[in-house]
């Protein structure tokens, strides 16, 4: 009973763990909406597409363009955005998909010509935009509610269910020769 109890806590702890990994789908975005990724109308074209929406590790973001030659750079640092560095991960083909998986600051421009000079760019933050410290990390919230709330289930179905088996003694009795010495 106690086995098969245990297996259950295990199982309930297990599928809780599943469902807040699971908690969060996510996104796809098609850079720049409607528009896609060409030389903007305006130099906060860009800016003002990303300001719509919050983005989570995870989410992937497809650069189109239709139309002109482009390209989705990513640089490294926020000077080289500002200064349109051209030099970076240089993504050439249209409908190529990214996949951030860190919470940090992502810059990408196009490095064809003077399209980054005229506003073909933008930042992407994921999360709070700032890379993780080597610190162990911090539950969310609802991490820390659900594994209250287990850890409190859990104890009170062992304390509920188990009982103190009942003590054994094992008595021998046969003759034991005991020497004492030297060998």
């Amino acid at each position: 009973m106690a086995s098969r109890l245990c297996f259950n806590i295990g199982f309930l702890i297990v599928a809780s763990v599943g469902l807040l990994h699971g908690a969060y789908a996510a996104n796809t975005y098609t850079v720049g909406g409607d528009l896609g990724w060409i030389v903007p109308p305006n130099s906060s074209c860009y800016e003002e597409w990303t300001s719509q929406s919050t983005f989570q590790i995870g989410d992937s973001f497809v650069f189109n363009w239709t139309t002109g030659t482009h390209t989705a750079t990513e640089v490294s640092t926020k000077e080289e955005y500002d200064n349109c560095t051209k030099m970076g991960k240089i993504l050439k083909d249209a409908g190529v998909k990214v996949t951030l998986k860190d919470n940090a600051t992502h810059y990408f421009l196009c490095s064809e010509g003077t399209h980054c000079e005229q506003g073909q760019k933008m930042i992407i933050k994921i999360g709070d935009g700032i890379p993780p410290s080597f610190a162990a990390p911090s539950l969310t919230a609802a991490a820390a509610l659900s594994a209250l709330f287990f850890s409190t289930l859990a104890i009170f179905f062992l304390k509920l269910n188990l009982k103190t088996p009942p003590v054994m003694q094992v008595t021998f009795s046969y003759p034991v020769a005991l020497e004492l010495g030297e060998p």
